[in-house]
């Protein structure tokens, strides 16, 4: 898929910091990307309903998505997304500190593409986005948006 090249990503995480090392981490990456990042669910459903000042916005090829969030927490956006018909396809990766086998299994239950535990420090994070970005590029076929 030609426009896969470079990769879009949604990252939802409230924490600035994390936020951050997310961003750093990914500067450093082997592939072509863009991240846009929003700080809560609301905002998120917003982005890629295309609404409330997200009219512009384009579809991300890969959303991750914090668990902890402000306003709306990772589990509903989650929920949110797989009953929305217009979002349903989206490739979700939950992206979280947790290790918590129940929240590993709530979210596959609610129909997450994946589980990532977050790495400690941006070397390990770079290396996970390396290797998802390898994976999304060249050995999966995305959903068309």
């Amino acid at each position: 898929m030609d426009e896969t090249k470079s990769l879009r990503i949604l990252l939802i995480e409230d924490a600035e910091f994390e936020a951050e090392v997310f961003q750093r981490a990914l500067r450093s990456c082997d592939f072509a990307h863009s991240m846009v990042r929003v700080a809560n669910g609301e905002d998120a459903l917003s982005l890629l309903r295309r609404e409330r000042g997200y009219e512009d916005a384009e579809m991300p090829h890969v959303v991750l998505l914090d668990l902890h969030l402000p306003k709306m927490s990772g589990r509903d956006v989650l929920q949110a997304i797989r009953s929305d018909a217009s979002l349903a396809h989206l490739f979700v990766i939950v992206c979280s500190a947790s290790e918590e086998p129940n929240d590993v299994k709530q979210c596959y239950q609610a129909s997450a593409n994946a589980y990532i535990t977050k790495p400690l420090g941006i070397v390990a994070l770079r290396e996970m986005m390396n290797k998802l970005g390898d994976f999304l590029l060249t050995v999966a076929t995305l959903p068309p948006r």
